[in-house]
Order: C-alpha cells, then sequence, then structure tokens
C-alpha cells in the first residue's frame, strides 16, 4: 500500500475510519458482552431469589431440627414465606417436589396438582437434581392485556434435598433482546452522526464509561465482602453503563431484602412467638458464654429455671388462650422481677429461664428467685377471672455447682424437681445430694420393670382387732418388695415411684387378687365374717378398666363384696373430678366397704364424708404416740371417734403399739385396732393360722 500516492483527505480519514472501524469492533464487542451480562444478570436475579427462597427452606428446616417447630409446621411457614417473594411486576418463585407436584404455585388451587406433563417443568427438575442449573424455553407473555406466545424464558432452578423440594424461578429474555437492539441502533445514529468527532469525544467517552464501571466494581467488591450496606448511584444515563447500573441496584436491592429477611427469621429461630422472650435455642450458648466469663473474671452466674405450679389444670378448666394469657403475663412478671441485666426466657410449656450473670455470691440469687416467688403470689386477671398463680423455681449457679452449660441446667431442673416435691410455691438451690436421690430413684425405676413378674412383691397381712372383744375382725393386705439382692424394700420409697410410672396400677391389681383370695381363706375357716382391706391408687381406681377387673376379681376368687374393703385416701376425694364420685358408688352398690385411709393428716373437707359412699375411717398412727400423754392429740382423736360416729362410720385406729394406747382407745369407743401390739405383717397363711388361733381364744 504506496500512501504516498493518496490524497490528504483519504490520508486524514484514513486513521479516522482506522479508529471508526477500530470504535466499530470494541463497540460490538461490548454489545456481545452486554447482551451476555444482560442476560446473565437476568438469570443472576432469578438465581438470587431462588438462592433466597432456598435459605427460607433451610431456616425453616432448622427450626423443625432442633424441636422449635414440627415438621409439617416448618414447611408450612417456608411456603407462606415462598408465595410472599413478588419480583418484576408479580413474577413468582415455584416450589416442586421431586415427582413433578406443585408445592408452591401462582395460585393455592394449582399446589398439589402434578405439573410433569410440561417438558420444561421436568428439565427444571432434572437441572435442580443436578445440583442447580439454568432452563431455556419459549413460554406465553401477556403485557398490556396482549399475550403473546413463543417468548424465550430462562430458569434457574435448585434442590433442597432434605425436603425433596426443587425450587425454580423464571425470568422473561425479551428484554434482553430490546435493550440490546436499542443500544445497538442508538450507535449506529450516533456514529453516523458524529462519526467525525470520535477522536475529540474519545478521552470523553472512556472517561464516561470507565468512571462507572470503576465505581460499579467497588459496590460488587463491597458486596462480595458480605457488606449489603451499599448505594449504587443513578447514573442517569439509558445506556450500558445505565442499564448495568439498574441491574446492579435491582441486585442489591434482592441482597438487601434477602439479607433483612435472614435477619428475621434468625430473630424468631432464637425467640419465643408467645411471649416475645429468648427461647431454648439461644439459651445454650448464651449460658455457656456467661459460665466462661464468670470462671474469668472470678464472678458467679446462676441459672434458675422456673416452673408455673398446676398450670395443667387452667389450660384444662380454662382452655389453652387461657393458658397462654397466664404464659404472656408470667413472663412480664420474671422480666420485672430480675430485670435488664438478667438473661429470661421460656424453655418449653409453662416452663421459664433466668440467666444472671455477674453476681457477687449464690445468695443474690437465691434472694431474687424468692421475690419473683413472692411476685406470682400477686393475682393474675384473665378473661374477668382472677387467677391465683404460683411458681417453683430451682436454682443453680457457676462455676461453683458446675462450669458447663448442660450440666448447670440439669442441675438447676433437679433443684426445680425438689421444689415441687416440697409442694410448689417455693425455691430450692441445687445439692449434690439431689443427684444422688434422682440417681437412686432411677436404679430404683429401672429395678421395678419386671419385678411384678419375677414375683418379687408379696402381699403380707395385718390384724385389725375388735377392740370390744380382743378378737380378730379381718386384716389389711399390704405390699412388700423382696429384691433378691437387695432385701426387703420399704414401700415408702417404691410405692412414690410406682405411682409416677404408672406400675402402681399393676401391683395394685396383683394386691386386690391376693387380698380377695386370703378373704375367701379366712371366711372360710371362720365362724364370724372377716373383712381384708387392702389399699387401691387413685391412679388405679382411676384406671378406666378398674370396675371391670374388680368385678372379675370377686368372681374368679370367689370372694364375696362384704369381706372386702377398699383403703382409698382424702386427697382423692378432693382432687378429682364426678368420675370419682360415680366409680366409688358403683364400688358401694357392690357391697364393698370403701375406708379412708390416714385420716387426719390430710385435707378432712367434712362435706366430702357425706357427699361420698365412705363406710370407715382409719385414724393415722401420727396420733398414737402421744395419745396418753398429749391433751390435745387426745381431743382430736376424741373430735374424730365422735364425727364419725356422728356420721355411722366405722373406725380403725392403726399402729397401735401399747396395751395403754389400746385402752384409751378403748375407752373412747373406737371399734377396731390394727398394730405391732397384735401382730406384724406377715404371709397369708401365717397370718391366717394366727387369726384363726385368737379367735377361738
Amino acid at each position: 500500500m504506496n500512501l504516498g500516492q493518496w490524497s490528504v483527505r483519504n490520508k486524514v480519514l484514513l486513521p479516522v475510519w482506522i479508529m471508526a472501524a477500530f470504535v466499530v469492533l470494541v463497540v460490538s464487542i461490548n454489545l456481545v458482552i452486554l447482551r451476555s451480562e444482560l442476560e446473565r444478570g437476568h438469570v443472576e436475579k432469578v438465581r438470587a431469589l431462588v438462592e433466597s427462597a432456598r435459605s427460607i427452606a433451610e431456616e425453616s428446616y432448622r427450626l423443625a431440627q432442633d424441636g422449635t417447630l414440627s415438621e409439617e409446621a416448618a414447611k408450612d411457614k417456608a411456603r407462606d414465606a415462598i408465595r410472599a417473594m413478588i419480583f418484576n411486576g408479580g413474577a413468582r418463585v415455584f416450589v416442586f417436589d421431586e415427582a413433578g407436584n406443585r408445592i408452591v404455585s401462582d395460585t393455592v388451587a394449582e399446589e398439589g396438582i402434578s405439573a410433569w406433563g410440561s417438558q420444561h417443568t421436568q428439565d427444571m427438575i432434572r437441572n435442580g437434581l443436578n445440583g442447580g442449573g439454568v432452563t431455556y424455553y419459549k413460554g406465553a407473555r401477556t403485557l398490556d392485556g396482549v399475550t403473546t406466545r413463543g417468548r424465550p424464558k430462562a430458569a434457574w432452578s435448585e434442590h433442597f434435598a432434605p425436603w425433596g423440594w426443587v425450587i425454580s424461578s423464571a425470568v422473561y429474555l425479551d428484554d434482553v433482546s430490546i435493550s440490546f437492539w436499542n443500544h445497538l441502533l442508538r450507535f449506529a445514529v450516533i456514529f453516523g452522526a458524529v462519526g467525525v468527532l470520535v477522536v475529540v469525544w474519545v478521552n470523553a467517552i472512556v472517561g464516561s464509561i470507565t468512571g462507572p464501571v470503576l465505581r460499579l466494581t467497588a459496590n460488587m467488591k463491597q458486596l462480595a465482602d458480605g457488606d449489603t450496606d451499599v448505594t449504587v448511584e443513578d447514573t442517569g444515563r439509558a445506556d450500558e453503563i445505565g442499564q448495568m447500573a439498574a441491574a446492579m441496584r435491582t441486585f442489591v436491592s434482592y441482597e438487601q431484602e434477602r439479607h433483612v429477611l435472614h435477619e428475621k427469621l434468625e430473630e424468631l429461630a432464637f425467640s419465643d412467638s408467645l411471649t416475645g422472650l429468648a427461647n431454648r435455642a439461644s439459651f445454650q450458648d448464651r449460658l455457656q458464654c456467661e459460665l466462661d466469663r464468670a470462671a474469668a473474671d472470678g464472678t458467679h452466674c446462676a441459672l434458675i429455671v422456673v416452673d408455673l405450679d398446676r398450670f395443667k389444670t387452667i389450660n384444662d378448666t380454662m382452655g389453652h388462650a387461657a393458658g397462654d394469657a397466664v404464659l404472656i403475663q408470667t413472663a412480664r412478671r420474671i422480666e420485672e422481677a430480675f430485670g435488664a441485666c438478667a438473661f429470661v426466657g421460656r424453655l418449653a410449656g409453662d416452663e421459664f429461664f433466668v440467666v444472671l450473670p455477674d453476681l457477687p455470691d449464690v445468695a443474690e440469687a437465691m434472694a431474687q428467685a424468692n421475690q419473683l416467688v413472692e411476685a406470682m403470689r400477686q393475682p393474675i386477671m384473665v378473661e374477668d377471672a382472677v387467677l391465683q398463680v404460683s411458681v417453683s423455681a430451682g436454682v443453680a449457679a457457676g462455676p461453683g455447682d458446675s462450669a458447663s452449660a448442660p450440666a448447670l441446667f440439669r442441675f438447676a431442673d433437679l433443684a426445680l424437681y425438689d421444689a415441687k416435691q416440697a409442694g410448689g410455691n417455693c425455691v430450692r438451690a441445687y445439692r449434690t445430694q439431689m443427684g444422688e436421690t434422682i440417681e437412686k430413684r432411677f436404679k430404683l425405676e429401672t429395678m421395678m420393670n419386671g419385678a411384678l413378674k419375677r414375683g418379687e412383691f408379696k402381699a403380707a397381712f395385718q390384724l385389725k382387732m375388735d377392740m370390744a372383744t380382743g378378737h380378730p375382725a379381718g386384716a389389711e393386705a399390704l405390699c412388700r418388695w423382696v429384691h433378691p439382692r437387695l432385701g426387703n424394700i420399704s414401700p415408702a420409697e417404691f410405692i412414690p415411684v410406682a405411682e409416677e410410672t404408672g406400675q402402681i396400677i399393676a401391683i395394685g391389681n396383683m394386691m386386690l387378687r391376693e387380698a380377695c383370695k386370703f378373704a375367701v381363706q379366712v371366711n372360710h375357716a371362720s365362724a364370724r365374717a372377716m373383712v381384708i382391706a387392702v389399699n387401691v391408687s387413685p391412679r388405679q381406681l382411676m384406671n378406666g378398666d378398674f370396675l371391670i377387673r374388680l368385678r372379675d376379681c370377686l368372681a374368679a376368687t370367689g370372694c364375696q363384696p362384704e369381706w372386702l374393703e377398699l383403703e382409698i385416701t382424702e386427697s382423692l376425694l378432693l382432687g378429682e373430678g364426678g368420675g370419682v364420685h360415680e366409680t366409688l358408688e358403683q364400688i358401694a352398690a357392690m357391697g364393698i366397704g370403701i375406708a379412708i385411709d390416714d385420716f387426719g393428716t390430710g385435707y378432712s373437707a367434712l362435706s366430702y364424708l357425706h357427699r361420698f359412699p365412705i363406710t370407715a375411717l382409719k385414724i393415722d398412727r401420727s396420733f398414737m404416740n402421744g395419745i396418753c400423754s398429749d391433751p390435745q392429740q387426745e381431743i382430736l382423736v376424741r373430735t374424730i371417734l365422735a364425727m364419725a360416729h356422728g356420721l355411722g362410720l366405722e373406725t380403725t385406729a392403726e399402729g397401735i403399739e401399747t396395751e395403754d394406747v389400746a385402752r384409751k382407745l378403748a375407752s373412747m369407743n373406737c371399734r377396731f385396732g390394727q398394730g405391732y401390739l397384735w401382730h406384724r405383717p406377715a404371709p397369708a397363711d401365717e397370718t391366717s393360722g394366727v387369726m384363726c388361733g385368737l379367735a377361738v381364744a
């Protein structure tokens, strides 16, 4: 090429054309890149939306895993949150199961319906199951009331394996083509009009491009570093840079919304929805943190576990709405009692926790816990009803009791159990003996499993004497546990455990059967009727098949109803409803006697004595030791006997060990006596022999 032969005009235009060609090449490349970026940006937007939806599902799944929500409640929570996600004027996130059934759709009516018949649905599900990806397809689009079909779309799909969900969202790609052709047309017009000025404008153009790009790059880096507090400036331009800035603003907006949603979900995950307090999920970490700090600072950190007394009664009688109201008011009172320095939360049900950091000594925690118990004695107003609510509290302090959060919680729970066993409405601090007591109880419970089948529980019988004649009038069946290794285990130890575990029902049924058999044995050998008494626990009596078992037992042994007497406690009469009255009426109708055991130590609500078909009172052994020396004890026993005689009830005094006590009771017209003075509990055959011998004498 001989440039010397070219005209000046051409020589001047040559660099311009070269620059123009270069500009055309550069702009063309940029347009291609822009188209790709715009398309990628569209896909990334739906991808970000899908990832946000997946984050929602993950958060809900975690709530289900840690027990905060049930599996179904967690799924419902995730579906509701995903349904609410709308972008670009109405586009939504869709959720399918792995079989193509709609989990979340445009409308609730479509949910649960299979979409597998659509090829692009199958492709989206396959892409999701294969680790996530883009599905390109064509679909209908409605703009300004006009629907056109075959419009290009791109969908991003991801798999949420724990629930077998495939989460997808799609975007139309029309906007990419429209934006691209707009930019291309603008370039052609500008190039044709001002081509000769390209060289002059190049520096300005480069500056106008590189400046916003650098700022957008800085914004992207800020986002990549996890900082969502990003402000993308409005360039006021409609070119590629303006579109990129707009796309960037949209992306930043989605990220900020996702961040806010994540914070809200985190708040829900670590707070109790009813009371607004912290929940169990936040409890262990906070407690361990405070324990570590206390160990480092040389201070104390106390954990107080608080439980409402008899809360189930409120729920059962007034309904769960009233129960919730009580829980909310209790939460407020706990917050007020312990102040802002305490970390207060709700563990579950009617159980709360209080973490008290930076304590100079453990006594401070006990004092504050007692203040709470006192504050809770103030009535609570619920639905125009005045409720008297009390709480029990267990206190453990670290690092003294333990520097481990799980261990300290277990110790505080043991202290709470001790407070409950003491009758509630009180505070107990953890002691090492509590753990030993619980361990002993657990071992006892373990030993009881199968003890009945192995024949370790035996029936022993103690004579009941007629105080006037000195002859036997019957006996009481008493349960004895003879362990092959430990020997005799006291009923005071195993009966409460049997009551709690429900094994008292099987033990009670065995004792009822043995009492009936013994009644048949002694009455066949005696000229006068002998009544055999047997204890019936509240749990056994209120078991649905007790009356059936009682009738079957009488029939199977041949025992006459008048030979049998059932002993119950006063607390059963005062603590149960109409079911007890009906059951006792049916027992009385059968001709079986009903006695109140340990009378005088319980509630002694006299109205119950005539409302229920009671036939006898057994005066507790605690009155016997002082009856001859303590005038007040004597007055109490005389009062009980006078009341019983007035109501037409038979009376039996328990625990008689001396002749003086026996004579004193006989002088008071106590009909029957029972105690070591006459007979210690013994097996059936031995007791039967003694009974026959005394009857003859």
